[in-house]
């Protein structure tokens, strides 16, 4: 799909990029964060990738430099940014998290995914469907305890 439209920014996603899913956040080097608006499936890494957001009939696109690769997005703001204070094991149906800004969350809807990390960055969100957490493209709705 090519996009002819008014480009708005030019800038790279800040870190790793995992490709379009549903309500995947962009975090951009401009400061701007992007939700994805759409659903769409499509995988690819990449590690802080050029993209442009383009305003088309309406509507936001982002699209990664060098590919015809599109989704519809919307700005959001009042991202939480932190880190988890120890050590990061997936998603286990309850799982709770200590940040280092002090806050408390815990996973509300199950999921399992095992993943092991140690004291990862992590991006919390509103969407549509509750509050998202998002560690190093790990996903899981949550909601804050403490």
């Amino acid at each position: 799909m090519t996009t002819a439209g008014e480009i708005i920014h030019r800038a790279q996603i800040y870190g790793a990029f995992f490709g379009f899913n549903s309500d995947a956040l962009f975090k951009l080097t401009n400061g701007t964060y992007w939700l994805q608006a759409e659903y769409k499936y499509w995988y690819h890494y990449a590690y802080m990738p050029q993209v442009e957001i383009v305003h088309e009939c309406g509507r936001y696109l982002i699209r990664l430099s060098g590919s015809d690769q599109v989704v519809s997005v919307r700005q959001i703001f009042g991202v939480i940014e932190s880190q988890i204070s120890d050590v990061f094991n997936g998603w286990q149906g309850d799982s709770a998290y200590e940040l280092t800004n002090g806050q408390a969350w815990k996973q509300v809807r199950y999921k399992y995914e095992y993943k092991y990390l140690y004291r990862p960055h992590v991006l919390i969100y509103d969407t549509s469907s509750g509050k998202i957490m998002d560690v190093n493209g790990s996903r899981a709705i949550v909601e804050r305890i403490r």
